[in-house]
């Protein structure tokens, strides 16, 4: 057991029986639960109403004046969380999640018991807790370091990044890496946050921690190409606009590579394999959408609380790369180079190394 309290955040939107669902299940936490932040995006179900009437002092609703869709509601979520609260951890989930009562705990404890821990996510299943994996959470295992925290009674797989359907992560990572970004509306938001607190600190799927996500179909993410229901077609067009910046934060390579994939792979499908359906909606979100990618650079936002330096992974090894060109770098030693040095380590080595952390702190600063 540990001494840390967390908020719970759930945005919702037009689908108040799900939320009722959701937020029982959120309070019938262990462990752990000190707040509920609701964000209420102007639904017009009787969510405003329902809410009014729950007399929890846990509860903390907002209710938004504007949709601010998916991205924007979980922005002004972490925000109320670091600016009104003074818990340790906050925990997203969209308003079809449905929490075990032990979910909080495992996902906590994990981080308790391991150090340099960025986020931790649940394990989800769709429609049941004995149902498939739900396709659209299923994180991506990093690379053979998947494995380096299966040695205790709470196994975490290291991830690449992760939804928002029951992630949590600490005050200290919003300090260091912002708020989610409002300006994707829907969509990418959830893998772009977890790629930046994963770049200071890794992820990790907890698999005792367990969470059902009642959406209405177990669809992979982003599949532009089976997507049968026209009412989710405009969401592509932010889909594909989203992936773009996702990529581009990343390095130009991958935003290229997310592209040319789009453009090469995807577009080439909906036009002309069979029984696609809306074929040319479908191509215009595509090519819309990237190429509104391509011009898409907001700038990310910051709690009013004070800010705490980012150690970024992805720079340490690249300056790293430059002050070694000759040194064949294996995993083992990537992982002492990630775990020892700071950027200030490798600066004076060479001039290549010393432009590109002067690039790099500049382009730091005017986020």
């Amino acid at each position: 057991m540990t001494n840390k309290k967390v908020a719970a955040a759930i945005v919702t939107y037009n689908r108040l029986a799900l939320l009722k669902e959701s937020l029982q299940a959120v309070l019938n936490q262990t462990d752990y639960l000190s707040h509920v932040i609701v964000v209420n995006n102007k639904s017009n179900d009787g969510t405003a109403e329902y809410l009014a009437t729950i007399e929890d002092p846990r509860v903390i609703v907002y209710n938004s004046p504007d949709n601010l869709g998916g991205a924007g509601g979980f922005n002004q979520a972490v925000r109320l969380f670091a600016e009104k609260l003074d818990d340790d951890y906050v925990w997203l989930m969209d308003d079809d999640t449905i929490v075990d009562p032990d979910a909080l705990k495992y996902l906590v404890e994990f981080i308790a018991e391991n150090e340099k821990v960025g986020f931790v996510n649940s394990v989800v299943r769709w429609g049941e807790r004995t149902g498939n994996p739900s396709w659209m959470n299923v994180p991506a295992p990093r690379g053979f370091t998947w494995q380096s925290h299966l040695n205790s009674d709470n196994k975490g797989i290291e991830v690449v990044n992760s939804t928002f359907v029951s992630v949590l992560f600490s005050r200290e990572m919003v300090a260091m890496v912002g708020l989610p970004q409002k300006e994707y509306f829907i969509w990418g938001d959830d893998m772009e946050y977890t790629n930046r607190i994963a770049d200071v600190n890794r992820g990790y799927t907890v698999l005792n921690s367990v969470v059902v996500h009642k959406s209405k179909e177990n669809s992979m993410p982003g599949d532009v190409i089976r997507e049968k229901d026209e009412s989710r077609l405009w969401r592509y067009g932010y889909e594909f606009r989203n992936r773009i910046l996702t990529g581009r934060r990343i390095s130009k390579k991958d935003a290229r590579s997310l592209a040319w994939g789009a453009l090469k792979y995807e577009l080439p499908r909906v036009l002309l394999k069979r029984n696609v359906k809306f074929r040319f909606p479908k191509a215009k979100m595509i090519i819309g959408g990237v190429f509104r990618g391509i011009k898409f650079n907001p700038k990310i936002e910051y709690a009013q609380i004070p800010r705490l330096q980012k150690r970024s992974i992805n720079a340490i090894m690249r300056a790293y790369q430059l002050a070694h060109p000759d040194e064949r770098i294996t995993l083992d030693r990537e992982i002492e180079i990630i775990s020892a040095f700071q950027l200030n380590d490798l600066k004076g080595i060479n001039a290549k190394t010393d432009k590109f952390i002067a690039e790099y702190e500049k382009e730091q600063s005017t986020r």
